[in-house]
C-alpha cells in the first residue's frame, strides 16, 4: 500500500509538472495581475494566453539568434492583438539599462499585465520576475534568488557561485 502511495504521488506530481512545462509553457504568476513569466509559446497559444490573462505587453528577453522566425511571428501575434512587444534582447545578466527599461515600462499601470519570456522560462524569464518581486513588490534580493532555485536540481544557474545567482545575491535596489 505505501509504494502504492508513493508511486501514485511520484505519476501526479510528474504529470503536473509535464502539463506545466509542456502544455503551460512554465507561464507562472509573479505579481497578481501584474506580472507573469513563461517561456516562448507558439503563436496559437500565445493568442489565447495574452486572451486570458488580459496581457497589455509582450516583453520578450530572446536574443536573434535564438529564432528570428518566432520573434517576427510574436511580435505579429501582439501588432494583431493591439498589445506592445518589446524585444529586449537581453543576455543572461542583464545591463542596467534592460533592467531599467523593464522595469520602467512596468511602472505605468497602462501597460500592465506583462508577459515576460524567455526562450525555456527557467533562467531570465525568472531573473527578471525577481527583479520585479525586488523592485516592485519588495523582497529581499537572497530571498528573490532562492526562490528562483529549482529544488531538484543542484547545479541551477541562479546558484550563488554562478553568474545569474550572484547578480541577485549582490543585488541592490535602483534608487
Amino acid at each position: 500500500m505505501f509504494f502504492a502511495v508513493v508511486w501514485g504521488s511520484l505519476l501526479l506530481g510528474g504529470s503536473c509538472y509535464a502539463w506545466w512545462h509542456y502544455k503551460e509553457y512554465r507561464l507562472t504568476e509573479v505579481s497578481p495581475g501584474a506580472l507573469y513569466r513563461s517561456a516562448a509559446m507558439p503563436p496559437k497559444v500565445l493568442r489565447a494566453t495574452i486572451r486570458r490573462l488580459g496581457i497589455r505587453t509582450m516583453v520578450d528577453l530572446r536574443c536573434p539568434e535564438e529564432g528570428e522566425a518566432s520573434i517576427a511571428a510574436e511580435a505579429q501575434v501582439c501588432e494583431e492583438l493591439g498589445i506592445t512587444h518589446l524585444n529586449l534582447e537581453s543576455p543572461q545578466v542583464p545591463p542596467d539599462e534592460l533592467r531599467d527599461r523593464f522595469l520602467d515600462w512596468g511602472e505605468d499601470p497602462e501597460h500592465l499585465p506583462m508577459l515576460v519570456h524567455c526562450n525555456h522560462g527557467e533562467g531570465r524569464a525568472v531573473l527578471y520576475g525577481a527583479l520585479w518581486r525586488i523592485e516592485v513588490e519588495g523582497d529581499d534580493p537572497e530571498q528573490a534568488r532562492q526562490n528562483c532555485r529549482v529544488l531538484w536540481t543542484k547545479g541551477s544557474s541562479f546558484d550563488p557561485r554562478k553568474p545569474k545567482g550572484a547578480y541577485l545575491r549582490n543585488y541592490s535596489k535602483r534608487t
